[in-house]
């Protein structure tokens, strides 16, 4: 998945990092909790220049996560 890394700098950092398609750094991300008690979620990762997305489901939302941001409309999802 071309956007691992990019998860993995939201974990260690807050911040997304350059876009693994275009090499971008105008990126940006979501995290919406659905189980509150156990901190569930999904995250959308998007890059805002090549409109680049990937939706990552069934994770941990961490309390320093960027959430109930809105999402673009007009974002491809890939893998």
């Amino acid at each position: 998945m071309k956007w691992s890394n990019n998860l993995k700098n939201i974990y260690d950092t807050g911040k997304v990092g350059k876009c693994p398609f275009c090499g971008s750094a105008n990126t940006d991300y979501t995290a919406t909790v659905v189980l509150k008690d156990k901190k569930m979620g999904f995250m959308d990762i998007w890059c805002n220049d090549c409109k680049k997305a990937h939706h990552a489901s069934r994770l941990e939302v961490e309390d320093y996560f960027d959430t109930g941001k809105p999402i673009p409309k007009n974002l491809k999802y890939t893998i």
